[in-house]
């Protein structure tokens, strides 16, 4: 695909982690007494969690390393896993993936991610974590599978672009019109008519004329609905339209469709003029044995001064010679006429 774009991986996520305090209370703090109630007189709070615990949580918090962070905390989990600190360890290792992302430190976010995400397999701003760690590294079958994991979870027109442009770095044909189908079916991108033309460069490139062409008439009913386009999307839209209706044209052409193929290149010749579309309108309009008003598109493709405009000439004069005695005196008529068409 031609088509640039850029890659605004995480704007619809919205996701903010949710971060609670990652210090943990004192080993003897009054708000973890235990519930059956204030302790009897003279008696000490029993604590909510061992001393060992305590330690264990104080040196994971206390570590800088993030991968060594991370490691304590996970370890652990693991080995404390009823323990009334639990929500501050959990909360200690969202804090520390998000720390790596905002310090854009992917390099440790990465594994990081995929090792919390083991323990939470739907947690959908681990798997963004670990989607946008790929992305940066330029790891992008990972990055995709865990974005694909994202839409599973929460399907969004702006996550399924964000998946067709990874397919699209990756040159997976396949998966790009998988995923086009797909936004084709959405609403949201009725409108997207470069998505639909960029599959009409595609097939051209491969020289299927008739697939260009079914994807063109996609691209021209996209661009109808576009409301309200600036100055350089209308530019665009030209552009595109001449492109879609000479495509068309051309392939009902080589059907032998001359009707079909008349009206789309009349309608490519409105956004621009180009002297190749006024010249197979004359060939249409010759084939049809229309022969006089053949010999006016041609004179126009001529004038036009194009790659096609020798070829019309000749094809001109042919078919005057035909039709007087094997002379071309006179047919400076044709030219006039054909350069007063030029100029409404």
């Amino acid at each position: 695909m031609k088509r640039s774009s850029k890659f605004f991986l995480f704007t619809l996520l919205a996701l903010a982690a949710a971060f609670f305090p990652n210090a943990a209370p004192g080993f003897f703090n009054a708000e973890w007494q235990q519930e059956a109630g204030e302790p009897a007189d003279g008696q000490e709070p029993e604590p909510e969690y061992s001393e060992e615990e305590y330690n264990a949580w104080e040196a994971a918090d206390k570590e800088t390393d993030p991968e060594k962070r991370g490691a304590k905390l996970l370890e652990f989990i693991e080995k404390y896993p009823k323990s009334k600190l639990l929500s501050y360890i959990e909360a200690a290792y969202k804090t520390l993936l998000f720390e790596c992302s905002n310090s854009k430190n992917y390099q440790q976010l990465e594994p990081l991610a995929e090792k919390w995400l083991i323990l939470h397999p739907n947690d959908i701003q681990t798997l963004a974590y670990i989607a946008e760690a790929a992305e940066k590294l330029e790891h992008d079958r990972k990055c995709v599978e865990s974005l694909e994991a994202i839409y599973a979870l929460e399907p969004s027109p702006t996550m399924a672009k964000n998946i067709l442009h990874v397919y699209s770095k990756m040159k997976d044909k396949d998966k790009q019109r998988e995923w086009t189908e797909k936004m084709f079916q959405m609403p949201e991108f009725d409108a997207d008519f470069m998505m639909r033309f960029e599959f009409v460069q595609e097939y051209t490139e491969a020289k299927n004329y008739a697939k260009a062409a079914e994807y063109a008439k996609l691209t021209l009913k996209a661009a109808e609905n576009l409301k309200q386009p600036d100055a350089q999307t209308r530019e665009q839209m030209r552009k595109v339209r001449r492109a879609c209706h000479h495509l068309i044209g051309m392939n009902a052409y080589e059907a032998g469709n001359f009707n079909e193929a008349i009206r789309s290149l009349k309608l490519a010749i409105r956004a621009e003029k180009y002297g190749e579309g006024y010249y197979y309108i004359a060939m249409s309009l010759w084939k049809q044995d229309k022969v006089e008003e053949a010999m006016l598109y041609f004179a126009r493709a001529e004038m036009h001064r194009g790659e096609v405009a020798a070829q019309a000439k000749d094809k001109l004069e042919q078919l005057y010679k035909a039709l007087h005695n094997n002379t071309t005196i006179g047919i400076d008529k044709i030219y006039r006429k054909a350069k007063e068409a030029l100029l409404d």
